[in-house]
C-alpha cells in the first residue's frame, strides 16, 4: 500500500487515443489542499491535455469517499493522521506528501521573531481553533496533552483564513497545516514546531475507487 503507480494500459490505435483525449475525468480535492497546491497542478494538465475536461469536487473527507464509492468521481486527495490511518480495502492509496503542523502567532507576539518553538512553552497562551469536529482541534488537543497542559480556547473559527484574522489581531495562536499558510496574511508569523510535529500534519493521498 503506498508504493504502488497507478498505471492505465495504452491505447491499442490512434482512433482510442483520440477518444481518451475528448474524455472527462472527474478528481476531488479538499479546501486546505486545495489552494495552495491543485491549481498548480491543474495549469499543467490543462496546459498538456487541453482536449480532457476536468471536473473538479472540494469537499470533506467522508463526502470525498462517498464519491469515490459512487463512481461519481475517480480519483481525490484525502488526508489522514498517524493515529487514523485510511484502512479502506475498497481504495487504492498512494501517499504523496506530509504535510507538517505549524504554529501561527500575530508579528507582535513574543514568539513572532522566533523559527522554532515547542508544545512545552505554550501551557498559557490563548488559542484559535477550528470548529470542533475538524481534524487540526483534534491535533490541538493531542498535542497540548501530550506536553502536559489543556488549551484554552479563545475562539472557534469556520476556516483558516477566519482563524488566520483573529490570530492576526493577538486573540489567539493556532495550530495549522504548513499548506493552509502557504500564502500567510503579512501580520502573522509561522513558527517551527520541529520534531514535536512530524506525525502531526497531513498526509497527502490519491485514492482511486
Amino acid at each position: 500500500e503506498g508504493d504502488k503507480a497507478l498505471v492505465a494500459p495504452l491505447p491499442a490505435d490512434l482512433d482510442e487515443l483520440a477518444v481518451l483525449r475528448r474524455c472527462r475525468i472527474a478528481i476531488g480535492t479538499f479546501p486546505t489542499v486545495g489552494s495552495p497546491l491543485v491549481p498548480l497542478a491543474l495549469q499543467r494538465f490543462r496546459r498538456d491535455s487541453p482536449d480532457v475536461r476536468l471536473d473538479v469536487h472540494s469537499a470533506r473527507y467522508d463526502e470525498l469517499v462517498a464519491m469515490l464509492q459512487e463512481g461519481a468521481i475517480g480519483l481525490s486527495l484525502l488526508w489522514d493522521y498517524e493515529w487514523n490511518r485510511i484502512d479502506d480495502p475498497e481504495l487504492s492509496l498512494t501517499p504523496l506528501l506530509e504535510d507538517p503542523t505549524v504554529l501561527v502567532v500575530a508579528q507582535d507576539h513574543r514568539l513572532g521573531r522566533v523559527r522554532h518553538t515547542t508544545m512545552a512553552g505554550l501551557e498559557h497562551e490563548e488559542w484559535v481553533v477550528r470548529k470542533r469536529d475538524h481534524p487540526v482541534a483534534e491535533v490541538l488537543e493531542r498535542s497540548s496533552r501530550a506536553a502536559g497542559f489543556t488549551p484554552s480556547i479563545a475562539f472557534e473559527a469556520n476556516d483558516y483564513q477566519e482563524a488566520l484574522a483573529m490570530v492576526s489581531v493577538g486573540l489567539g495562536i493556532a495550530l495549522v497545516p504548513r499548506t493552509a499558510v502557504t500564502t500567510a496574511r503579512p501580520d502573522v508569523r509561522v513558527v517551527s514546531l520541529g520534531q514535536q510535529a512530524p506525525q502531526l500534519g497531513q498526509v497527502g493521498h490519491v485514492a482511486s475507487g
